[in-house]
C-alpha cells in the first residue's frame, strides 16, 4: 500500500481548492461562523477528537463538485470549537480498497491512544463497505494501515453495501466498536443507495488491539421502529445511562433519532426506553460525539440533507457556486431524569459575540409586532428571549429573515403545541414547512435561543430539549427581525441579542 499516493492525491486536492476558493468565497450564502471546506461538498463530521487542547474535526467531503460524489475527509483544528484553522484534506480515496470512483472514504470516527491518533473509516468499493485504520501524531498527516481492511467482509445476513460507519471507544482493557447495517436488499434509485424492505441493525465488535475485531452482538436490531437502515450510529455513556444516536433511513420524517437506556457490556445488547430527535429540523443529519478533557460530551452535526428525506429532490440551493453544506455548533449533550436529552449549545459559541442589546417589557400584541435589532446586519446574530405569554394567546410568531422579496417564520403554535419553521418565502428551492411538538406550549413562560448566520438557523428551546436547524437561502438586502403575539397580549420578559463575528475566512 502506497502512502506516497496518498500524499501525492491530498497535496493534489489542496492545490485545487487553493485555486477555486477565490471565487467560491465571493458566493452568496457563505457561512460567517459555521465551518465550512473551502470548495465542494460536504456532510458527516468525522474522526471528531481533542489531543493536547487543540479540537480536530473532519468532515466527509467531496472537494471537485457541489454534489456527493467520490469522498474524502477535509481537516480542521481548533482551540476552542469556533475559530478553525483550515487544514486541507486529511485522508483521500488512494488505494484498491477505497478508490472506487463512487465510493471513497465514508464516515469514522478517532480515538487518541498512546501518543497516536487511531483513525476508523468505511472504505467503500463496488464490492462492498470495509472498515479501514490509519493512524497519525499530529493529527495533519494521516498514514493508511498497510494491512487494511481491518474488517474486511460484513457478517453473513448483512448487506455488503450497507455495512459503515464505525464509531471506537475504550471500555476497561478492551476497545469497542459500532458499525450501522441492515440486513436488507440495496437498490439504487435517484442517485442514493438505500437499504429497502431490511431492517437496520447496530453490530458490535470488541478488540484488544485495535487491529483485530471480534464480533459480539447486534446491539440493537429494528423490526420496523428504528428504520431500513442505521446510519452512522454513536454509543456512548452519560452517567449511568447509555445513549444510541443514529440517522435512520426508511424513517422518512425522522433524520437524527437517539435512544436511552441501559446496556451490560458481557451480553453486548442495549435496552432502550426512550427515543427522541436530536434535530427536528430539515437540515440536520449524522451528528457525532466525542468527550473533551472537560468531561463535556459534543456533539457536532450535518447541516444538510439526503434526497431519500421527502423535502429534498436533488437539487440544492448553492451547486451552481460549486460548494454545499456547513457543520453544527458544538453542543454539550447531557441527559434529564426522564431521559430525554438537552443539546445547549458550548459556551465556547459566546466568544463569537459584539454589539448587544438587550430589551425588557415590551408589549406584543397583534397590532403590535415588535421590530428589534441584532447586530449590525439582523443576520449573523443571536436572539435569547424570554416571553410571558397570556391564557388566550394562540400563536407567537418569530420574523427572522424578512427582506422585500423574501421572509421566513418561526411560529409557536401555544394551543396545538407545535413548533413551526416556514421557508416557503425564504427564497429556498425546497420551500415548506416543519413541525415539531413544542413542550412548553401551556407554560406562562416562552424560552427561545435563535442562532442565524448566512444560510443557516439553529433554534433551541423547551430548556434545550427541542432543537430545529434548517438552512435558508435569501436574497441579500435590508433585513428585519420581529416578534409578534397572536390572539392575545404577550409581554417580552427580557431578550438579549448579539452579532456574531465572522470567523470562517475561506
Amino acid at each position: 500500500m502506497s502512502n506516497s499516493k496518498h500524499r501525492e492525491v491530498i497535496a493534489a486536492v489542496n492545490e485545487y481548492m487553493k485555486s477555486v476558493n477565490p471565487e467560491i468565497r465571493k458566493s452568496p450564502w457563505r457561512e460567517h461562523y459555521h465551518f465550512m471546506m473551502p470548495s465542494g461538498w460536504i456532510n458527516d463530521p468525522c474522526g471528531l477528537v481533542e489531543v493536547d487542547g487543540v479540537y480536530h474535526m473532519y468532515c466527509q467531503h467531496e472537494p471537485f463538485s457541489a454534489y456527493k460524489g467520490q469522498m474524502y475527509w477535509g481537516h480542521a483544528k481548533s482551540k476552542d470549537m469556533i475559530h478553525w484553522e483550515m487544514c486541507g484534506e486529511g485522508l483521500a480515496p488512494s488505494e484498491p480498497y477505497d478508490d472506487w470512483k463512487d465510493g471513497g472514504i465514508y464516515t469514522g470516527s478517532a480515538i487518541y491512544v498512546d501518543g497516536e491518533i487511531k483513525f476508523f473509516y468505511t472504505a467503500c468499493n463496488e464490492k462492498g463497505q470495509v472498515q479501514c485504520l490509519a493512524t497519525s501524531k499530529d493529527g495533519d498527516e494521516i498514514v493508511k494501515y498497510e494491512n487494511n481492511p481491518i474488517i474486511g467482509k460484513a457478517p453473513d445476513g448483512i448487506n455488503p453495501h450497507d455495512f459503515r460507519d464505525p464509531k471506537v471507544w475504550k471500555h476497561g482493557e478492551e476497545y469497542y466498536m459500532v458499525v450501522g447495517g441492515t440486513e436488507g436488499e440495496s437498490v439504487l434509485e435517484e442517485e442514493s443507495t438505500y437499504s429497502k424492505n431490511g431492517y437496520g441493525k447496530v453490530l458490535l465488535y470488541k478488540s484488544k488491539n485495535l487491529i483485530e475485531w471480534e464480533f459480539v452482538n447486534y446491539l440493537v436490531e429494528s423490526r420496523g421502529e428504528l428504520g431500513t437502515m442505521i446510519e452512522c450510529p454513536n454509543f456512548f455513556q452519560i452517567g449511568d445511562k447509555f445513549v444510541l444516536v443514529y440517522g435512520p433511513m426508511g424513517m422518512p420524517e425522522r433524520k437524527s433519532v437517539y435512544l436511552t437506556g441501559n446496556f451490560d457490556y458481557r451480553i453486548g445488547k442495549f435496552n432502550w426506553n426512550v427515543m427522541g430527535e436530536v434535530d427536528w429540523g430539515f437540515d440536520y443529519y449524522a451528528p457525532q460525539v466525542f468527550v473533551d478533557h472537560t468531561g463535556r460530551t459534543i456533539m457536532f452535526g450535518w447541516i444538510g440533507s439526503w434526497p431519500f428525506m421527502p423535502w429534498n429532490h436533488l437539487k440544492y440551493d448553492t451547486n451552481d457556486y460549486n460548494w454545499c453544506g456547513s457543520i453544527s455548533l458544538p453542543r454539550v449533550v447531557t441527559i434529564c431524569d426522564d431521559g430525554k436529552l438537552r443539546f445547549e449549545p458550548a459556551k465556547e459559541v459566546e466568544t463569537l459575540r459584539k454589539g448587544s442589546e438587550e430589551y425588557k417589557d415590551v408589549i406584543l400584541d397583534d397590532n403590535r409586532p415588535f421590530f428589534y435589532d441584532a447586530g449590525t446586519d439582523n443576520v449573523h446574530c443571536e436572539i435569547n428571549a424570554v416571553i410571558e405569554v397570556e391564557e388566550n394567546v394562540s400563536k407567537l410568531e418569530f420574523g427572522l429573515r424578512e427582506t422585500e422579496e423574501n421572509s421566513t417564520k418561526l411560529i409557536l403554535d401555544l394551543k396545538k403545541g407545535e413548533m413551526i419553521f416556514d421557508r416557503t418565502k425564504s427564497g429556498n428551492i425546497e420551500a415548506s414547512m416543519r413541525h415539531c411538538e413544542l413542550e412548553s406550549a401551556g407554560k406562562s413562560e416562552i424560552e427561545i435561543r435563535i442562532f442565524l448566520d448566512s444560510s443557516s438557523v439553529e433554534i433551541y428551546t423547551d430548556n434545550y430539549r427541542t432543537v430545529m436547524t434548517n438552512n435558508i437561502f435569501t436574497k441579500d438586502g435590508k433585513t428585519s427581525l420581529y416578534i409578534k403575539s397572536i390572539g392575545g397580549q404577550s409581554i417580552i420578559k427580557e431578550m438579549h441579542t448579539h452579532g456574531l463575528e465572522k470567523v470562517i475566512s475561506w
